[in-house]
C-alpha cells in the first residue's frame, strides 16, 4: 500500500504555502538559475524562440534573422500599485541591427506575434525598447516607449508606433551598453506610470517619462517580455526581474499632510507610504504596516504548524490502518 512521506507532504506544504504568498505580495521574480531541478521555471512559461541559459540569461532572441521569442508569467499581477525592475541585455555583431523587444502587462499571454514578438490589439500596457528606426523623422533610436491598448488599437509599426504613444524618450547608448542596463516601471492604479532607465552609469537612474494621466490595466495582467528579429538581429537577453507591491499613504489627514510639507499620496520614493524623517505620523503609519506585515507572518506560520499536524496525523493513521490489515 502506498504511503506518503512525511517530506513530501511538507513539500507540498510549502509549495502551497509559497504560492499564497506571492499572490499576496504580487510578487513574480526570476533571478539565476532560471530553471529548477525538473528544468522548468516557477514563475514563467517561455516559447517560440527562446533559450534559457540556466545561470546567465533568458534569450528571446539570438542574433539570428527573423526570429521571435516571449516570456511570460504563469501567475497575474495581484498588485494594485507596483514596481517592475528589469535587467536586460541588447547586444549583437555588426554596425545594424534590430528590432527590439517589449515588457507587457496585458490579459493576453504567451502568443506569438507581430509587435515585438507579442500579439497585436492587446489590452494592458506595452513597453518597447525599439532598437530600429522605420519611419520616425527628428527622432534618435534606439527609442523605448508606452501604449495602452484596448484590444481593438493596432500598433503603428511603420511609423514606430508614434499614433498611439502615451510617452517616450530616446536611449542612445542602451544598446551593448558597458555598465547594467535595467528598467523601472513604477505604477499607481489610474493616478500615474513612471519609467526610468540606468544604461549610463550603475545606480544612475535617468527618467524616461511620467505619465499622470489615467493608464488603465485589466483586473487580470500577465507580465511578459518578447522580442523579434527580421532582416536585422539583435540578442534580447533578460537577465532578472523583480516586481514588488506599491503603498499609498491611507492614514494621511490634512494635519499630516501640513506636517509633511505638501500633501502629497506618497512618501518621498512612493514606497510604503513613508514620510520624511522625524515625523511622528510617518512612524505610526510604518507601525501599522509593520504590524500588517506580522500578521500574515504569524498566519503562514499557524498555517504550516497546522499542515504539520495534519501531515503527521494522516500518516500515523495511514501505518495504523496498514498494520492492523497486515494481522489478518
Amino acid at each position: 500500500m502506498w504511503c506518503p512521506r512525511p517530506a513530501s507532504l511538507l513539500w507540498l506544504l510549502a509549495t502551497l504555502m509559497e504560492i499564497c504568498i506571492v499572490a499576496q505580495q504580487g510578487a513574480i521574480r526570476t533571478i539565476p538559475p532560471y530553471l529548477d531541478s525538473d528544468m522548468q521555471s516557477r514563475f514563467f512559461d517561455f516559447g517560440g524562440d527562446t533559450i534559457i541559459r540556466a545561470d546567465q540569461y533568458i534569450r528571446l532572441t539570438s542574433d539570428r534573422q527573423s526570429q521571435e521569442g516571449w516570456l511570460f508569467s504563469r501567475l497575474p499581477l495581484t498588485a494594485t500599485n507596483w514596481e517592475i525592475e528589469v535587467e536586460f541585455k541588447i547586444h549583437g555583431q555588426g554596425n545594424l541591427h534590430g528590432d527590439g523587444m517589449a515588457i507587457w502587462l496585458t490579459k493576453q499571454r504567451a502568443q506569438t506575434g507581430p509587435v515585438f514578438g507579442s500579439v497585436d490589439r492587446f489590452e494592458g500596457l506595452g513597453i518597447f525598447i525599439d532598437t530600429y528606426k522605420n519611419q520616425r523623422p527628428g527622432v534618435v533610436f534606439p527609442y523605448v516607449m508606452a501604449m495602452a491598448g484596448n484590444a481593438s488599437v493596432t500598433y503603428d509599426k511603420d511609423h514606430d508606433g508614434k499614433e498611439n504613444e502615451i510617452g517616450g524618450c530616446s536611449a542612445r547608448g542602451i544598446r551593448s551598453a558597458s555598465v547594467p542596463t535595467k528598467i523601472r516601471l513604477t505604477y499607481f492604479a489610474e493616478k500615474s506610470l513612471t519609467v526610468a532607465l540606468q544604461y549610463k552609469a550603475e545606480n544612475e537612474w535617468t527618467e524616461c517619462f511620467e505619465t499622470t494621466s489615467p493608464v488603465p490595466l485589466p483586473s487580470v495582467s500577465y507580465l511578459g517580455f518578447s522580442a523579434e528579429t527580421g532582416e536585422l538581429s539583435d540578442n534580447h537577453d533578460i537577465i532578472a526581474v523583480e516586481t514588488n507591491n506599491k503603498y499609498i499613504n491611507k492614514y494621511s489627514s490634512s494635519s499630516d499632510q501640513q506636517a509633511g510639507g505638501g500633501g502629497g499620496t506618497t512618501g518621498n520614493d512612493g514606497d510604503d507610504g513613508a514620510v520624511g524623517k522625524g515625523k511622528k505620523k510617518g512612524g505610526g503609519r510604518q507601525f501599522r504596516q509593520e504590524k500588517e506585515k506580522g500578521s500574515w507572518k504569524w498566519f503562514f506560520f499557524k498555517l504550516v504548524v497546522f499542515g504539520m499536524v495534519v501531515g503527521g496525523a494522516y500518516v500515523g493513521w495511514t501505518m495504523w490502518r496498514a498494520s492492523q490489515r497486515g494481522r489478518f
